[in-house]
């Protein structure tokens, strides 16, 4: 019986041990997690403006530089194109505008056009209706834009996509 008594104490002693380990070790990870995240984004907890160098070896200040600004908005010409079903013939009809982050004079927004919309062509070629027809899949879409619009731009970012029409038949 004293047996018993003294592995009851055991376990419940054991248990707490356990569970207080658990605790360390889990505020341990926390505090790493943290402190990675600080160093990897650069140990700065603000987003600051910066200089950057520019292919012209030009130095630019970004628009962030300027707090509250709000970059030109630039309609694209409407898309009408087929989507990629299989098993039936789907249309979309799409308007896009994009925001830069500078003044359209500071980019080569215009001189790149060509290259843009035949890369928003692939890309949405590429996608079925029923991708498209839910949030999510627009949203997708919306960030994919901006991403394949940045990496045809060498002056000049976009900050921004907004659908302002966006027809699948």
């Amino acid at each position: 019986m004293a047996d018993d008594a003294e592995k009851g104490e055991e376990a419940v002693s054991g248990g707490i041990n356990k569970k207080l380990l658990l605790l360390i070790l889990l505020g341990v990870l926390v505090v790493g997690g943290g402190a990675g995240f600080f160093f990897m984004s650069g140990g700065e907890p603000e987003k600051t403006a910066k200089a950057h160098n520019d292919e012209d070896g030009e130095v630019e200040a970004t628009a962030d530089s300027e707090p509250g600004f709000v970059g030109p908005v630039i309609d694209l010409e409407p898309f009408v194109l087929n989507l990629a079903d299989r098993d039936q013939l789907r249309y979309l009809k799409v308007s896009i505008k994009v925001q830069l982050d500078r003044p359209e004079e500071q980019t080569d927004f215009t001189a790149k056009q060509p290259a843009i919309r035949d890369a928003l062509l692939v890309l949405l070629t590429s996608k079925e209706s029923r991708a498209l027809r839910t949030v999510d899949g627009k949203m997708l879409v919306r960030d994919e834009i901006g991403g394949r619009v940045n990496t045809i731009m060498k002056k000049g970012k976009v900050k921004q996509v907004f659908f302002t029409d966006f027809i699948i038949q």
